[in-house]
């Protein structure tokens, strides 16, 4: 979302979300569903789309960019599609409500990318995992809900990344580029978070998502062979 009706516009989320759902249509064979300066309703209609459609043997993949608000007094945060009013809270997308319907989602992994202020709300707390030689086969079976979120509770760039991207986005892109295999999302984000700190003021965070149902898998992306 970037043309807001009543906030200010934002200048690269729309190039960045269109980067995003093509190189993961093309280099990782994912099926993408592309929603530009999205409505409260055409962000919750997807969702509960999703949750109809898809069955245990799918993985979802959840990329937002645009505004994000956090309600300190209420400890709530917030997505903004792009008919929000700053002062009227009935067209924010809560927190609460994306974790409810990827709780309810069939999938087996789901993994929310949120390129967006105070994106780091979602997350529950820093999950380690122990590498063994069985790693992938065992996160592979089990049910993940995950965020990697562009920031913690803080502001984050709306540019200042390479091709007039994010950085957090500049990122994310190169390090799906670069890899030529099998990479979980823990390792992705080890990629992201160095290059995002050194260059802004923001911290990327990666964890699973409060009461959503994770147990203890990862997102994995599966470079397309030629």
């Amino acid at each position: 979302n970037d043309k807001y009706r009543h906030l200010p516009m934002l200048r690269t989320a729309v190039r960045d979300a269109r980067a995003v759902g093509k190189l993961l249509k093309t280099s990782y064979g994912f099926s993408v569903k592309l929603l530009l300066n999205a409505t409260r309703g055409q962000i919750l209609r997807a969702l509960s789309a999703y949750r109809r459609t898809l069955t245990p043997r799918d993985n979802l993949l959840i990329y937002y960019a645009g505004h994000g608000w956090l309600d300190k007094d209420a400890d709530a945060g917030y997505w903004l599609p792009v008919d929000a009013d700053k002062k009227d809270p009935v067209n924010w997308v809560a927190n609460s409500a994306i974790t409810g319907a990827l709780k309810a989602m069939q999938a087996r992994h789901v993994l929310v990318v949120a390129d967006s202020c105070f994106s780091g709300k979602l997350v529950r707390g820093v999950g380690i995992q122990h590498r063994t030689p069985d790693y992938l086969k065992r996160i592979a079976a089990k049910r993940a809900r995950l965020v990697m979120a562009s920031g913690g509770l803080e502001p984050v760039a709306d540019g200042g990344g390479r091709g007039d991207h994010s950085i957090f986005a500049s990122a994310f892109l190169a390090a799906l580029r670069n890899n030529r295999g099998m990479l979980e999302g823990t390792a992705l984000f080890n990629k992201i978070r160095r290059p995002v700190v050194v260059n802004s003021d923001q911290t990327p965070e990666y964890a699973d998502i409060r009461k959503a149902g994770h147990d203890g898998g990862d997102f994995i992306f599966a470079r397309k062979r030629k």
